[in-house]
């Protein structure tokens, strides 16, 4: 009996040995549920659990993921796209679910211009994160990944370079894209004589971009829109295919602006008069001097000029010029807006600059996903005004919010004694150069300054010092003659 027991008792311990030693070496195994999350304890969907380089399995939705485990195999390695990657050790069996935290992976730098200024409203992308640069030109990209990382502002130059992955601020330059081009009224395509012109005119010239009409002050719009307030006021003429002549001036090379005259538009104001500047003593839409005003305070006629946009920007332009952004000049205390009457618009500067400046960030907000730059024209003396002219236009308003701002420093619209000449018609090179002057000393946001200049009532010579006038500052321009009649001669030949 005694024998008996003690042959018992050696199997029993050499069982246990024996399962030990298999244990040991890889014969004992088991199953370990992990959670991955983050650093402020955030699942981590798709994170990848290795065991040397053998795949064992990637986490669900709730970061989750159930591994085999054995004494053999005690590293494991978590790896996910901007993330760090994160080694540990299971050594002894789990009694309870483990947790694991991996880093973000983040990269840090700084924007600047050539002149080592910050440009604020970049975008950065790096693996699965993007970041957009603060006014002080800093980003933080988190989920970043080693490898190339693009640099992207609407209307500036692209700086995309490559990052290994190390810690660290980069410095990254960028330059403003400058833009040459004239403006290409909007029935110019439809004509195959006019249209060759002015591609041959691009090709020769110093022009690398072209200024088109896409709606104008008539409120017509040129190409198959199918925005439905374009085409239930018959505002439509669908003279030219917009996707074809995009293509066009892409096969030139040159950059693509499209001319939008958003709320100076007597087609949608008749056709729908809730939409438009009211009247209280006529009981009518408001008009002055033939114009129609659509009300920049109400949402369905701002949401009118952003759905054409959009509908531009999907079609290949580049960038989209809003014209007349602005409350009609000097209009009178008895007409109703949405955002409040006559009277209390023309005593609140504030309310007319708050309205203006978030239809353009309304823009920014659709278009720069699409690609688009988002521009405007303004009245000149805007560089030099300290308010905003009772339009709603001010300087360091549009200037924040716009990626390109044009003011149209045109001569002839600049009374006795500005700048101080008698005469400032007469001065054509002096007039821009000192409009551009004053405007630059006061920008202090990363929007390009790009011109309009006077191409009428001119000599090549009198639109060459204007062109010239912008050059000096590194600035691009766009020639305006309504017909686009261009000063042909005032064009350096192409470079």
């Amino acid at each position: 009996m005694k024998r008996k027991q003690q042959l018992r008792l050696l199997l029993a311990f050499s069982s246990a040995w024996l399962l030990g030693i298999l244990w040991f070496f890889g014969a004992g195994s088991g199953a370990v549920a992990l959670t991955v999350v983050d650093e402020d304890g955030q699942p981590v969907a798709g994170a990848v659990v290795y065991a040397g380089d053998d795949e064992l399995a990637a986490t669900d939705a709730s970061g989750a993921v159930e591994i085999g485990w054995s004494r053999s195999t005690v590293r494991f390695t978590v790896q996910a796209p901007g993330y760090t990657d994160k080694s540990f050790e299971i050594p002894e069996p789990p009694t309870e679910p483990l947790t694991v935290r991996i880093e973000t992976r983040r990269l840090r730098g700084v924007v600047r211009d050539a002149d080592g200024l910050p440009v604020p409203g970049v975008y950065v992308a790096s693996g699965y994160g993007q970041a957009v640069t603060g006014v002080d030109g800093r980003f933080l990209v988190q989920l970043a990944e080693p490898g190339p990382v693009e640099v992207f502002r609407p209307a500036w130059e692209s700086a995309d370079y490559t990052w290994d992955g190390s810690p660290g601020e980069t410095t990254v330059v960028i330059e403003p894209r400058v833009v040459r081009a004239v403006h290409i009224a909007g029935d110019i395509p439809a004509d195959p004589q006019r249209w060759d012109y002015q591609m041959r005119l691009a090709a020769n010239t110093e022009l690398n971009g072209a200024m088109l009409d896409l709606k104008d002050e008539d409120g017509l719009i040129f190409y198959d829109s199918q925005v439905g307030i374009a085409r239930e006021s018959g505002s439509v003429l669908a003279d030219w295919d917009l996707a074809e002549v995009v293509g066009r001036l892409d096969e030139q090379d040159l950059y693509v602006i499209g001319r939008i005259v958003t709320f100076q538009d007597p087609r949608a104001a008749r056709s729908f008069p809730d939409l438009a500047v009211f009247d209280s003593t006529t009981g009518r839409q408001y008009q002055k001097g033939g114009q129609y005003f659509l009300d920049p305070s109400n949402p369905e006629a701002r949401s009118y000029a952003l759905d054409l946009a959009i509908e531009a920007c999907e079609a290949g332009v580049d960038e989209i010029q809003f014209d007349y952004i602005r409350f009609p000049d000097g209009f009178p205390d008895y007409v109703v807006f949405d955002a409040g009457t006559g009277s209390e618009m023309r005593a609140d500067q504030d309310a007319r600059i708050a309205t203006i400046e978030s239809f353009m960030f309304a823009a920014r907000e659709v278009l720069h996903p699409l690609g688009c730059a988002v521009a405007a024209d303004i009245f000149g003396f805007i560089t030099t005004a300290q308010d905003d002219g009772g339009i709603g236009q001010k300087w360091s308003s549009v200037t924040d919010a716009l990626d390109v701002v044009s003011p149209m420093v045109y001569p002839a619209l600049y009374g006795p004694d500005w700048y101080g000449y008698s005469r400032p018609f007469d001065f054509p090179g002096p007039i821009v150069d000192n409009a551009l002057a004053d405007g630059l000393a006061r920008l202090d946001s990363g929007a390009v300054i790009r011109p309009w200049l006077q191409d009428w009532a001119y000599t090549d010579d009198q639109v060459r010092e204007q062109i010239d006038s912008a050059e000096k500052y590194g600035l691009g321009w766009m020639l305006w003659n309504p017909f686009s009649n261009v000063s042909e001669g005032a064009l350096d030949p192409a470079p």
